[in-house]
Order: C-alpha cells, then sequence, then structure tokens
C-alpha cells in the first residue's frame, strides 16, 4: 500500500509536469510568428540587402519569436498587387514604394512634389527628419493605419531624381526645360509639375525605360543617381538637382498581423525598423555621391544648381505645392508645412 502511495504520488507529479510543459510549449507556439515578406527587388539590390538585414535582426532580437519567408523579385506577385495582398491575408508585409503607396493612399504624393526637399548629395538629412517628424512621417502612418496597414520604417534605397537627359549638355537653368520630353513615373502631381515647369512629361514604365531614351521617344527621364549608375541607363547629361523623390520606399505590415504580436514582439519589429532607417541614410548618402562620381568619370556632365537658381525652380513649385494641400485636405497642408519648416531645422 505505501508502495502504491509513493508511485501515485509520482505519476501525479509526472502528470502535472507533463501537463506544465504541454502549457509552456503551447504557449511558445502562440506566440511564435512566421512573416510572409515579399518585395519586388532583385536579389542583388539594395532593397534586398535592407530586408535581410531588417528580417535577420528581428528574429535574432526576438530570439527566434519572429521568423520570416522572404519572397524578392516580384515572385508571388507584381508590386502594384503586394498592398492588396496585405489587406487579403495573402502576405504579411512588403517593401513598396512611394508612388504605388499613393494609389491607396494619396499623401504619398508629397514625395513627387518638386524641390520640397533639400536634398544635397550627400546629405539627405532633411527628408529623413521628415520621416521622423509626428506631422511628417507621422501622418503618413496614422493614415496607413486608418486603412489596414502598419508603416514600419520609410528606408529610400536612392536619393531624390534629378533630369538626365541622353544628350550630354544638361540642364542648367529652368529655360532649358522648355520643349523637353522626359519620362516620369506617373501620377497626377508629376504631370501637372512637368506642364508647370515647361517639359512634357511622359509616363512610362520602367522596363520600357531604356528603349524609349535609345530610340528618342523621350529627351530624358527624372531619375535617381544609383539606380541610373546600377542599370547603366543611356543618360549623359545630367543636373543632380533633387526635383522629386518618388524612389521613397516604406517597409509596410498587415495592421492585424502586427497587433496580433505581442508587445514584446511590436517593440522589436519597431526598434529593428527605426535602426535600419538610419543604416539607409547612410548607405545611400555615401553610395549616391560614390555613383556620381562614377558616372561622371565615365565622361557624363553632372551639374547642381547655383543657389540663385535653386531658388527660382522652388519659387516655380509653389503652385504644385499648393494643389497638393489644396487637394488632399488638412493633413496634407500639415505636411507641407512641416517638409517647408524643416528646411532650415536641424532636430
Amino acid at each position: 500500500m505505501k508502495t502504491r502511495g509513493v508511485f501515485s504520488t509520482v505519476l501525479k507529479a509526472g502528470v502535472a509536469a507533463a501537463i506544465g510543459l504541454t502549457a509552456m510549449v503551447s504557449t511558445a507556439a502562440l506566440q511564435a510568428k512566421e512573416l510572409r515578406f515579399v518585395h519586388a527587388y532583385p536579389v542583388a539590390s539594395q532593397h534586398n540587402r535592407n530586408v535581410e538585414w531588417y528580417t535577420q535582426e528581428v528574429t535574432k532580437r526576438s530570439n527566434g519569436e519572429i521568423t520570416f519567408k522572404v519572397f524578392p523579385s516580384a515572385q508571388v506577385m507584381p508590386i502594384n498587387q503586394e498592398l492588396p495582398g496585405i489587406l487579403s491575408g495573402q502576405i504579411s508585409m512588403t517593401y513598396s514604394i512611394a508612388p504605388i503607396v499613393a494609389s491607396v493612399e494619396p499623401l504619398w504624393d508629397i514625395f513627387s512634389l518638386p524641390f520640397l526637399f533639400d536634398i544635397k548629395i550627400d546629405d539627405i538629412g532633411h527628408g529623413f527628419r521628415f520621416f521622423k517628424s509626428p506631422k511628417g512621417g507621422g501622418i503618413l502612418a496614422k493614415a496607413m493605419e486608418k486603412r489596414g496597414f502598419k508603416l514600419l520604417a520609410i528606408a529610400p534605397t536612392d536619393e531624390p531624381s534629378g533630369i538626365y537627359l541622353t544628350k550630354n549638355e544638361p540642364v542648367r537653368k529652368l529655360e532649358d526645360l522648355k520643349g523637353l520630353k522626359l519620362r516620369i513615373p506617373g501620377g497626377r502631381i508629376g504631370q501637372m509639375a512637368g506642364e508647370e515647369f515647361g517639359f512634357s512629361p511622359i509616363a512610362i514604365a520602367g522596363a520600357e525605360l531604356v528603349p524609349a531614351l535609345t530610340q528618342g521617344v523621350v529627351d530624358g527621364a527624372i531619375l535617381p543617381p544609383i539606380y541610373t549608375y546600377d542599370n547603366k541607363l543611356p543618360v549623359n547629361g545630367l543636373s543632380a538637382v533633387p526635383f522629386s523623390w518618388p524612389g521613397v520606399t516604406p517597409i509596410i505590415m498587415s495592421l492585424a498581423e502586427f497587433n496580433s504580436l505581442t508587445a514584446d514582439q511590436q517593440k522589436v519589429m519597431v526598434d529593428v525598423a527605426k535602426e535600419l532607417e538610419d543604416r539607409a541614410k547612410g548607405i545611400v548618402e555615401a553610395s549616391a555621391k560614390e555613383k556620381l562620381e562614377k558616372l561622371e568619370a565615365e565622361g557624363k556632365t553632372v551639374v547642381s544648381l547655383s543657389d540663385e537658381e535653386a531658388a527660382r525652380w522652388r519659387e516655380k513649385a509653389q503652385k504644385v505645392w499648393k494643389f497638393f494641400a489644396d487637394e488632399y485636405g488638412e493633413d496634407a497642408k500639415t505636411m507641407l508645412d512641416e517638409a517647408i519648416r524643416l528646411h532650415t531645422a536641424t532636430e
């Protein structure tokens, strides 16, 4: 009888331990999360390197509670289907681009405004102060949440786009724009900017850009420096001016999936995203300067504008800025005012 009692006690203890272990495993299973991260950029691109760094850091700092399946190069769907794919639950997150996001939330058109961001070849600090401001990136984040998305980071891989021509002589002053046919990524703001500045804006898909340049369909394009160098685009006269910044690339996640994470997991996702923004800034500033120097060494003519000429372009842009504020409401006006204020701010 005594032996049976001891056995019973041991059995009960074993069952209790097993139940406790099962509960721990079940809790861990509930907390673990695998996210499907898709994007349209090649494996060799800086976009993909940013994604790799972000996903690896999140997995490491979450002690493996958050893991990822990354699908680059539009393997799962084209870039214009990614945001609907998030809302439908097909994917968890993406590395998108401003014109695509603007089709869902028009406030992202702020990056298409000409000469709004005071960007230098080796200093994109004005843009990043805007990204981090509650009245800049903060408004974009809130607007995205209303549409079912979580904005985690704005991590560009290139500088604002300048005006790059196929001929050797670049645009040096406003008058040089008259009569030019320039490729733009598309969008209402881009069309209006072209008309205001005096050139003919022609929307052409990225895949058709090289034939359009080589066959003379357009005289040039609104292009950023890193992309131009890496893709060996047939342009020769380069005006390195901050005409617009359509290449701004945000990391966007399903708000429902973000909210399903634990508080600690959410903190890891957000903290690593903030670090990625700072990391991206340093990479872009160093790379853009290097790529422009290489383009110049290859025989391209690279120019910037004098302060006086830049002021003329900025003044010309006012009508387009006003249209953006009037068209998209109070949030657009607040963002525009903040971008203007941050021209000379240092916070």
